[in-house]
């Protein structure tokens, strides 16, 4: 089998900390899709704009190995569940799978999509669109993430933050970090509330902690 990039995906997200867990739920996270040249062309697009959702198919190019199981940050990270009974993008073939709006084709042909939980700079694979006539079974259930409790977002706090720091965040920023952070994407494993995380979004380096039932934002720096 040969497998061959078509693209690349652009996103807000530089490193994989701080990456939402699963599509869609960070419906501000805005981000790019440009073509090879082979491909950024009109023939390959015609009729893409008709469809509202795009299934894209990605090589997890920061992945680096993989094991039988998985512990599921849904589970706590304490229980295993086989490779291929998740998401995760730790498998033997690293190959990613989003469902993300379309937003607009630009004239270069990239086409623009939110709702993104893809790292910066990932190799695109495929595009398919998403059709609610056979890929939407609400009937299906949800296998063992049925058997968790119901996630609630928590409340992220800038208060903590400086003012010349709160000058480095944008509006559309600000929006990226509340909907990724009141998640909480702390590594599932990791439940000292001292500890502080730092990851990279849109070339800011962010600080942040959880607190309770909040995130606090401590510190926002150019990277």
């Amino acid at each position: 089998m040969n497998l061959t990039s078509i693209g690349t995906i652009h996103s807000p997200f530089d490193q994989k900390l701080g990456i939402p867990r699963q599509p869609l739920l960070c419906p501000s996270v805005e981000g790019k899709i440009v073509l090879n040249s082979d491909y950024a062309r009109e023939d390959t697009l015609r009729e893409i704009e008709s469809f509202k959702y795009l299934w894209l198919l990605y090589w997890c190019h920061a992945s680096e190995s993989w094991r039988e199981t998985v512990r599921p940050p849904r589970l706590g990270g304490k229980e295993k569940v086989g490779v291929f009974a998740t998401r995760s993008p730790h498998r033997p073939n690293p190959i990613g799978l989003s469902l993300v709006k379309l937003e607009g084709i630009n004239s270069d042909f990239s086409l623009r999509v939110s709702g993104l939980d893809i790292l910066d700079g990932t190799p695109l694979l495929d595009i398919k669109p998403y059709l609610s006539l056979w890929d939407a079974h609400p009937e299906a259930g949800n296998g063992w993430v049925d058997k968790t409790e119901e996630l609630k977002p928590l409340e992220v706090s800038f208060e903590e933050v400086e003012s010349a720091d709160q000058a480095l965040l944008s509006d559309e920023l600000k929006s990226i970090i509340q909907e990724t952070l009141c998640w909480d994407p702390r590594p599932a494993y990791t439940k000292d509330e001292e500890r502080i995380f730092t990851h990279r979004v849109q070339g800011i380096d962010i600080s942040w902690k959880k607190q309770g039932s909040k995130i606090i934002l401590l510190k926002a720096k150019r990277a």
